[in-house]
């Protein structure tokens, strides 16, 4: 498996959706709280631990070979990633403002990214 592909599907190992998405949730936390520090270290830190050890050490080639690693392969293209970023970015600008709504936009924008093929093929 190439390295492209290492690092397209580590993006699906439960290990890193399950960091991902904890970090997500205490980095928009503490956005809300204003502390940016924080928020900047609990988005960055674990995510990247949590890549290094599935790059490093996860059988990434059956999530390639599961229905979702197919999905991912044919969906998720360096412009649904690019969606996905900006979404999450909405959603902390939103935290630190403290909107609601635009938290809820920019999860829209996240999973839109996410469900590309599910929505329009």
């Amino acid at each position: 498996m190439t390295l492209h592909d290492r690092i397209l599907f580590h993006q699906i190992h439960p290990a890193k959706l399950v960091t991902d998405a904890s970090a997500a949730v205490l980095c928009l936390y503490f956005l809300w709280q204003r502390d940016l520090s924080f928020a900047v270290v609990v988005a960055m830190v674990p995510p990247l631990i949590a890549s290094g050890l599935v790059l490093g050490f996860a059988d990434l080639e059956a999530l390639k070979r599961s229905g979702l690693g197919v999905y991912v392969k044919r969906y998720m293209t360096p412009a649904m990633q690019l969606l996905r970023v900006c979404g999450f970015l909405v959603m902390a600008v939103a935290a630190w403002n403290h909107a609601p709504l635009a938290i809820l936009a920019g999860l829209a924008v996240v999973a839109a990214g996410w469900l590309k093929g599910v929505v329009v093929a």
